[in-house]
């Protein structure tokens, strides 16, 4: 066995990045932000930023883990002069999807019922967890991609996605506050148009609804390639408790 980095030492989770994926599914749907629940769950040295944020929802074969489907909530945010998108809320549907994420760029991952279902130009994708459907996303697809909105939607995807990798110590005290961002490498292979409708239910473990609003918009399908590459730290926190 070569040398682990990763938990358990007899049988490692991951190993280094990058981790890559091919023939990935994916399903984005723009939405507004509620400005006022952003602001209020952004963590310190993170800034809101105009712009939209992005339910996407991939459906993952074999690759770097066994296959898993994710639902992720983006929103636009800066970190001093470093403009990304952050990640408030995700969910994956396997152990091998949920740890890399966590301990290495610090994505905020949990374990869900995460469904990606095609059938012709219908599409359906939902998130459950502990009985509440926090994201359900139905509609069409019925036309490519206008070459100018999959410009736009590439410039989005070339901006970092942002975290706040937070890790206790084993006494309980803060071990690790810092400000992640990595920089996703996706390639589309085939991209396509549509329109779907957003709803979130209400849940106390799981405040998405609080932040993104049941709407009707555009729907962005791919094919794509995707490889997680090695991350970086833009800011280390110390809490003030931490000083005193």
């Amino acid at each position: 066995m070569s040398q682990p980095i990763s938990m358990p030492w007899s049988s490692p989770m991951f190993v280094r990045p990058p981790h890559g994926w091919n023939g990935v599914r994916v399903a984005v749907f723009p939405f507004t932000p509620r400005s006022d629940v952003l602001r209020r769950i952004l963590p310190p040295g993170i800034e809101p930023r105009e712009g939209q944020g992005m339910i996407t929802m991939l459906c993952y074969p074999p690759g770097a883990t066994r296959p898993f489907n994710e639902c992720v909530v983006l929103v636009p945010v800066r970190v001093g002069d470093v403009i990304g998108n952050y990640v408030p809320y995700i969910y994956v549907t396997t152990d091998e999807a949920l740890i890399p994420g966590r301990e290495i760029a610090g994505f905020p991952k949990k374990l869900a019922d995460v469904r990606w279902e095609r059938d012709g130009a219908r599409l359906a994708a939902s998130a459950t967890r502990w009985g509440k459907t926090i994201v359900s996303l139905e509609g069409t697809v019925d036309a490519p991609v206008p070459p100018e909105m999959a410009a736009a939607q590439g410039e989005a995807g070339r901006m970092p996605t942002i975290n706040y990798k937070l890790i206790p110590g084993p006494a309980g005290e803060i071990e690790i506050e810092e400000i992640t961002a990595v920089d996703l490498d996706l390639k589309p292979r085939v991209a396509e148009l549509g329109r779907a409708r957003l709803r979130c239910e209400a849940s106390a473990d799981d405040p998405v609804a609080d932040l993104i609003p049941d709407s009707e918009g555009p729907l962005i399908v791919l094919l794509s390639d995707n490889t997680i590459p090695a991350g970086r730290v833009l800011q280390r926190i110390e809490r003030k408790e931490q000083q005193a």
